[in-house]
């Protein structure tokens, strides 16, 4: 591997010290076919190479559609639900990535929703690793909270983002070799997406068969495996 550069390793020893060890994109399992030819692609990329795929909405609510959105060890249950509640006859399937992504590739890290006003009034700096580190910050925590520490009181698993709404967003293509396992709730579902992911190299891939369930502290929802 080459030399890293100080915030590469800066990003990653802080990855490491929280124990994440995936990154997650959901999308529709109809797009896999092309996730595994071309992998995982921001919406500008998919309309430059004129590629037919499916998305699970008509615009992004932060309008950059030069990115791939990612969440940190599990997803926003209401981000999720707020993609699949009006296309129930849709199969969705969670990818787990590597979590290399992160100090390997040009990321930007939103450690509230990329709409909202805080990241946009930060969004010259939150490519740096502060805000990597920021996104797991007890400064995070929603109004209604009035004890001292947010993470720990309300049990928040060290290596989700305080935010569930928080992600991280990546510039460039995500090497479909990068997907490490996947996540679906049907087993018919795990099929298909088992005979996608044989086709990448190195090693199998498994698909876990669950419900997509979400963890609640009392404030917030995630969704995780």
């Amino acid at each position: 591997m080459p030399n890293q550069s100080p915030t590469q390793n800066r990003i990653k020893r802080f990855a490491d010290e929280r124990g994440i060890s995936c990154l997650l994109h959901f999308t529709l399992v109809n797009n896999l076919p092309i996730i595994i030819k071309r992998g995982i692609l921001s919406r500008e990329e998919i309309y430059e190479k004129g590629i037919t795929a499916h998305a699970g909405s008509e615009i992004r609510l932060d309008k950059n559609d030069s990115v791939v959105s990612l969440s940190v060890s599990a997803t926003s249950h209401k981000i999720f639900r707020s993609k699949t509640k009006d296309d129930n006859e849709s199969e969705w399937v969670i990818l787990a990535l590597d979590p290399s992504i992160l100090w390997t590739h040009d990321c930007r890290f939103c450690f509230q929703n990329a709409a909202s006003n805080w990241v946009k009034k930060h969004k010259g700096l939150v490519n740096a690793p502060w805000a990597f580190e920021f996104m797991f910050s007890d400064k995070l925590a929603p109004a209604a909270f009035k004890g001292e520490s947010y993470r720990d009181q309300t049990d928040i698993p060290y290596n989700f983002s305080t935010d569930p709404d928080a992600e991280v967003q990546v510039y460039g293509r995500i090497d479909p070799e990068l997907i490490i396992e996947a996540w679906v709730c049907q087993m018919e579902t795990a099929t298909k997406v088992q005979d996608n992911l044989n086709q990448l190299s190195d090693c199998e891939r498994e698909v876990l068969v669950a419900d997509f369930s979400s963890y609640s502290n009392g404030y917030s929802k995630w969704i995780t495996p």
